[in-house]
């Protein structure tokens, strides 16, 4: 199968599962995002998320979290669904706050 072939099939099956977005990267270091990145932290926009500032290196580079990964899978899961599921079947779960 191609690398393009696979690319159409994880992205099949994301969809299938409910994700709203699939998008397949190269594991690669990030040079041009690592000054935003670090700026970003240093500005403190990761706000009451401080585990945004652990292990910086890994953030920027995935194949040092994964050794010989090729490449990286994002999924966007949308929370708010178009349906109001709450007025179908309100019992059927609970809204966190």
């Amino acid at each position: 199968m191609s690398k393009l072939q696979n690319s159409i099939q994880i992205k099949k099956i994301a969809s299938d599962l409910g994700f709203s977005y699939c998008g397949i990267a190269k594991a690669e270091f990030l040079e041009e995002e690592a000054p935003r990145l670090e700026a970003w932290l240093k500005h403190g926009y990761q706000g009451k998320m401080s585990y945004l500032e652990n292990h910086f290196d890994k953030r920027l580079d995935p194949t040092l979290l994964v050794p010989g990964a090729k490449s990286v899978i994002s999924l966007i899961y949308t929370y708010y669904p178009e349906k109001d599921l709450t007025k179908e079947n309100p019992d059927s779960f609970k809204i966190a706050k």
